[in-house]
């Protein structure tokens, strides 16, 4: 009997780990990568005459916001003497050295875009694909992974004025470096992770920069290191699973006001941590502090003389660039939209909420169309790369029979409307906010199909009580789920010692 294969469209984090379990469970991968190298989002590509549209959005400074030991693959521990938050040359780096240890690049069609991919009769897949400088070809697959990511197509907002504004208007997915700035005067839209970073940087060397709060208000911003240790080590099983939400955010807010500082008068947050997706950037204020970085509010038109005015009723003149950091349309141009959300649904939600809406059972399969998954669109609090392994092994497992079969499309429709009422509940209504997730949460919700969740009894008979307490209470990773069941690795128990413990000598490898 031949075995399944598998088309997997992207070579990014999600597609690789994708490749890797797919020959772990003795099903023929073939992976689609539009560029000439892996990593996708992490290999840092600069934005050329040649290149107008690169995938990686990430600029040169980008560094990672969750420590090395949460974003570790299960079965190949990030080196633990590499930085606690690694710059993306490290990310990119790691990446190639799983790719070499587990022989992935073979399975790899590179400069090789997907044009099409749609469901035949019998319900498989045909993906119409070419390869740079060759004939457009076509291919017949049993199982599609979508591994692309949602960091691909800008989203921008829309301000009267912007067609006239004679400044220069860019999406900080093409933002790259702060030289072309100097002595600039520069407004940055937004006040997530990227518009911190921009923003903050560019203060450095632009004349002046103004950062512009669409709702008025500034987030809760969270420090990296707190008593030394990545912020992300205290968010132990326990901390999350636990301590009422209430408490947690309290911790949270006391930690902000302590490490990051207090936000200037009348921009104070007015949700609850938990309410929103983190914002890491702990040198903002101090940027504020020393006026090269002024808080504005939101946008009411650009003019063609180079002046912004805001709905405060201010105005800021000679305004050379802005720069808009309002995050990403959710888009797969090689798939039917509806593939993606089932249009009878999208009438129950608010417009911003349908723009990045997707309707998928487990975060991963459109209900209505099978042996199809979507894998890593999440946007998790906490390490991504886990959460794509974990859905990668999930899929595998479905293909080979080792999990139960999709319920009925009802039960799919349901279990999809109980996790967007739970997000609603959760988070502030935004288009941001349709794909969030925890890690610990998403995580335990497959890998108790997969029969490798870390049960406590069975941890502590196989592997004694002090490794259980370092998985409740300590550092959170991945490796825990290699522990028990399916596909186990031996070297599991020690790496978490050695993350818990720092005993960079003593780990090993799968």
């Amino acid at each position: 009997m031949s075995k399944p294969r598998v088309a997997i469209i992207g070579a990014g984090a999600s597609g690789l780990t994708s490749i890797k379990q797919c020959i772990a469970d003795n099903i023929e991968p073939v992976c689609f990568e539009a560029s000439s190298t892996t990593a996708g989002l992490w290999r840092f590509t600069e934005v050329t005459e040649d290149n107008k549209d690169p995938h990686s959005s990430i600029y040169k400074s980008v560094i990672i916001n969750t420590s090395k030991e949460m974003s570790t693959f299960s079965d190949f521990p990030i080196p633990p003497d590499w930085p606690y938050y690694m710059h993306n040359k490290f990310v990119a780096k790691y990446f190639d050295m799983y790719a070499e240890r587990f022989q992935l690049i073979p399975h790899i069609k590179f400069n090789t875009t997907v044009l099409n991919a749609s469901i035949l009769p019998d319900k498989r897949w045909k993906v119409r694909y070419v390869t740079k400088g060759e004939e457009e070809t076509e291919s017949v697959f049993d199982y599609v992974m979508v591994c692309t990511g949602h960091h691909r197509y800008p989203r921008m907002p829309k301000y009267k004025g912007m067609e006239q504004f004679k400044g220069n208007q860019i999406h900080s997915h093409f933002y790259r470096e702060p030289t072309n700035y100097k002595d600039k005067r520069v407004v940055v839209v937004g006040c997530g992770n990227s518009a911190m970073d921009i923003s903050v940087e560019l203060s450095e060397v632009a004349s002046q920069v103004y950062i512009c709060v669409r709702r008025g208000t500034l987030p809760w911003i969270l420090p990296r290191l707190a008593k030394g240790k990545p912020v992300d080590h205290f968010g132990s099983r326990f901390f999350v699973n636990w301590l009422p939400r209430f408490i947690q955010n309290y911790m949270t807010k006391t930690m902000s006001k302590t490490i990051v500082g207090l936000p200037p008068a009348g921009l104070e947050p007015k949700i609850e941590p938990s309410s929103c997706h983190p914002t890491m950037k702990t040198n903002f204020y101090e940027r504020i502090s020393t006026g090269t970085l002024i808080v504005k509010p939101n946008i009411t038109q650009l003019n063609e003389d180079g002046s912004i005015e805001f709905v405060d009723g201010t105005k800021i003149e000679d305004i050379d660039a802005v720069i808009y950091a309002t995050g990403y349309q959710i888009e797969f141009p090689f798939l039917d939209r509806e593939i993606v959300c089932d249009k009878e649904v999208l009438e129950e939600f608010e417009e911003e909420y349908r723009e990045n809406l997707v309707w998928l059972y487990k975060r991963m399969f459109p209900p209505k169309y099978p042996n199809i998954a979507f894998i890593g669109l999440v946007q998790l609090i906490g390490a991504i790369f886990p959460l794509s392994e974990m859905q990668a092994r999930y899929v595998t497992s479905l293909i080979n029979g080792y999990v139960p079969s999709h319920p009925p499309i009802p039960e799919m429709h349901k279990e999809i409307r109980k996790r967007q009422e739970f997000l609603q509940k959760i988070f502030y209504n935004a288009a941001r906010h349709t794909i969030e997730g925890f890690f610990f949460s998403e995580l335990d919700y497959l890998a108790k199909d997969l029969g490798c969740y870390p049960y406590p009894l069975q941890i502590i008979r196989r592997f004694g009580l002090s490794l259980y307490w370092k998985i409740l209470f300590g550092i959170p990773n991945s490796i825990q789920y290699r522990l028990l069941g399916r596909q186990s690795w031996d070297g599991a128990a020690d790496a978490i010692r050695v993350y818990n413990d720092c005993e960079p000598s003593k780990i090993k490898r799968s």
